[in-house]
């Protein structure tokens, strides 16, 4: 199928490492996937954390995106104090 006629949601299948290429986005931007290798480097790049305080993360409150954010937070700030 031509590009012009796909659906708006469809995208093209572009290789990660192709030149110019984004990084994968997560399936569901709400759910927090850490079975996926790519989307746990996906939600540890978006939190800015490394993949076992990710882990923790969801651990410690489930796997809600805004949860997981606002876990992550709290302890970076504990961390500063």
């Amino acid at each position: 199928m031509p590009l012009d006629r796909q659906k708006e949601t469809e995208r093209p299948h572009v290789a990660i490492d192709a030149p110019g290429a984004e990084p994968p986005h997560a399936q569901d931007y709400w759910r927090v996937n850490l079975t996926e290798a790519w989307e746990v480097s996906f939600w540890s790049r978006e939190f800015g954390c490394s993949e076992g305080d990710l882990r923790s993360a969801v651990q410690a409150v489930g796997e809600k995106a805004g949860a997981v954010r606002q876990y992550l937070a709290s302890q970076s700030q504990q961390q500063r104090s």
